[in-house]
């Protein structure tokens, strides 16, 4: 640590080279190294789409936009980070398990961000399976919390509000700091996806398109939120990787900075 290991080995007598791979070792530690210089989680953002940017049709239907090797790729994804994170949006519409079941490896962490605590106590984000956080925001349904804690692996923690019914991002991503929760994977809906990039709280982005035109002007697009007036003002992303998955394509990046 610090360079005492390195010393230590070296007053010992055995020669030791720094620097071999830097790049290749930053890539494969990047959560734990941005996390640890950053003060805060590392943040991924992770979605699925057609070609034409839809995560869902204008009637809310999103079962499934891509195929079974993407899904099990995204279960991957959150093998490799500490949480996976939603709105209450996506637990009433799509009901996930948030889970790891398609491949094997540890479940994460399941956070869900709930200002009013609308979470049902039939959700399938609260089986046991793995443990789960609800942020709350100011005026949540407190009856509501007592019956969820009685659920051991279930806690439901309240958190500053930076609007009426909208929770501080920051404030949950110091909550997580303290807790030592290095990476996060954001998985949506559009409105959470928008509101962590306006936030400025995003690191790279897992993005799965599939071979579909979904149309649609009511339709809702991948990443939502305030956006951006300028196209120069656009989130920049570098190191473009792509993979092929069945059918499907997965771009992956990290932001530019």
């Amino acid at each position: 640590v610090a360079g005492a290991g390195i010393k230590y080995l070296r007053d010992n007598g055995i020669p030791v080279e720094v620097g071999l791979c830097q790049k290749e070792a930053e890539a494969l530690n990047e959560k734990f190294l941005f996390a640890i210089t950053h003060d805060r989680p590392f943040i991924s953002l992770k979605y699925a789409m057609t070609l034409d940017g839809k995560i869902a049709t204008a009637s809310g239907d999103s079962q499934w936009v891509t195929g079974e090797a993407a899904r099990s790729k995204a279960h991957y994804l959150r093998k490799t980070h500490d949480a996976v994170l939603v709105g209450v949006g996506t637990v009433l519409a799509d009901n996930p398990e948030l889970t790891t079941r398609l491949v094997k490896g540890k479940n994460a962490l399941r956070i869900v961000l709930d200002a009013g605590l609308r979470t049902p106590l039939t959700a399938a984000v609260l089986n046991e399976a793995a443990n789960t956080l609800i942020f709350v925001g100011e005026d949540y349904n407190r009856e509501h919390a007592q019956v969820l804690t009685q659920m051991d692996w279930v806690e439901v923690l309240p958190v500053p509000e930076s609007a009426p019914g909208r929770l501080d991002l920051k404030a949950v991503m110091n909550v997580l700091a303290q807790r030592k929760i290095r990476s996060v994977l954001v998985e949506g809906g559009s409105r959470v996806l928008g509101a962590f990039k306006d936030a400025g709280l995003v690191d790279r982005v897992y993005a799965f398109v599939a071979p579909k035109l979904c149309g649609g002007q009511e339709a809702l697009s991948a990443v939502g939120g305030g956006g951006v007036q300028l196209m120069d003002a656009a989130l920049q992303l570098e190191d473009l990787e792509v993979e092929q998955l069945g059918a499907d394509v997965l771009l992956t990046a990290r932001v530019k900075g």
